[in-house]
């Protein structure tokens, strides 16, 4: 319903309005200008710094559709910021067309991340269950698709911590005690300390120890890459997205089970990430083991930091470098020991690392 002369537009009307105003525009916009070949591309750079750059008929046309495009996409992109704003003041009622539009706008690559922006400040459940659709959809961009993923996973995120906090009676643990005895998280080493004692060596020599596995690893582990997060997102490896899953659901060694391990795979796969393994059986094994890398990675590093290079923390960085696994920081325990001048002392400062 109309408003009254002189009286101020109501919630629901402006929010309706800018869904109409969103549907109109995406409903307008010209088709896509990707998939140009090389030579256009840099042609068109140029013209942005050359205004009166000679251009043919051809060339001209092209540029004017992609400046159309682009201009239909920021008109997209202005309406779902108001749309986001209108959520965040509870404005928002009809959620299902918002869920609509936004998934239309992703799907025509109009309106940036912005699309998937919406979905999430929708959250549970009707935001949610629109990005899991997007990340599954191979006709909606990649780094579209990326972005939902990241979102829909933090969107989740309650429902790892909420099965983190279960026991696991039950369950197969797949670390040794020793190792779930551990109180700090897989994903980072130790915390450094002024006084280590002589039982927290001991203790790092048990861990190194019980996660050596018995043979060589065909690959290294745990993986690196040295990108980082935001930046060069493009290049972001499948298994740093698991990470995603796995961190909240397991923070701690103690959680490290066959069961989540194979719950993981069937959310990784809702997320639609691009798994190694095809079989959540083949994915618990490789995440046990990465896991396992990890830990003795983070155990590793804080030995080197500590200056612990008695014989039995070399001989370990010489055994987890031959099975592959924790390379890097087993070669810098080495490298600190080799310029300490303490092959066989007991720390670079001498403080009590147990022989």
């Amino acid at each position: 319903m109309a408003c009254d002369e002189g009286h101020a537009e109501a919630p629901d009307d402006r929010s309706a309005a800018l869904l109409g105003e969103l549907e109109a525009a995406i409903a307008a916009a010209p088709p896509g200008t990707s998939g140009w070949p090389e030579e256009l591309e840099d042609l068109w750079d140029r013209a942005q710094e050359e205004p009166g750059l000679a251009l043919t008929d051809e060339q001209r046309q092209h540029f004017a559709a992609r400046r159309e495009r682009w201009e239909a996409s920021s008109e997209a992109q202005r309406l779902l910021w108001s749309l986001r704003e209108a959520v965040r003041r509870g404005e928002l009622r009809d959620v299902s067309r918002a869920v609509a539009l936004a998934e239309l706008g992703a799907h025509a690559g109009l309106g940036g991340y912005d699309n998937i922006w919406l979905l999430r400040d929708l959250g549970r459940p009707h935001g949610e269950q629109a990005l899991a659709r997007l990340v599954q959809d191979e006709s909606v961009g990649e780094s579209d698709r990326q972005e939902a993923r990241e979102w829909l996973a933090k969107l989740r995120r309650p429902e790892y911590e909420a099965r983190a906090s279960r026991p696991t009676d039950g369950e197969e643990l797949l670390l040794p005690k020793v190792v779930r005895d551990l109180t700090s998280g897989w994903a980072g080493g130790w915390e450094f300390e002024d006084e280590p004692t002589p039982e927290r060596f001991a203790q790092a020599r048990a861990v190194l120890e019980a996660l050596l596995p018995d043979q060589r690893l065909a690959l290294e582990e745990p993986p690196e890459w040295e990108g980082e997060w935001l930046e060069d997102a493009e290049d972001r490896p499948a298994w740093l997205e698991v990470q995603m899953v796995l961190i909240p659901l397991m923070p701690d060694a103690r959680l490290v089970t066959r069961e989540r391990l194979i719950w993981a795979w069937h959310e990784c796969e809702r997320l639609g990430i691009d798994l190694e393994d095809a079989t959540p059986e083949a994915f618990a094994e490789r995440w046990a083991a990465r896991i396992a890398a990890n830990l003795a990675q983070g155990m590793l590093e804080w030995l080197w930091r500590e200056g612990c290079f008695a014989p039995w923390a070399q001989d370990l960085a010489i055994r987890y470098i031959d099975r592959n696994i924790a390379v890097t920081d087993a070669t810098r325990l080495l490298t600190e020991a080799a310029e300490a001048g303490s092959q066989w002392g007991p720390t670079a400062d001498g403080r009590p690392c147990p022989p």
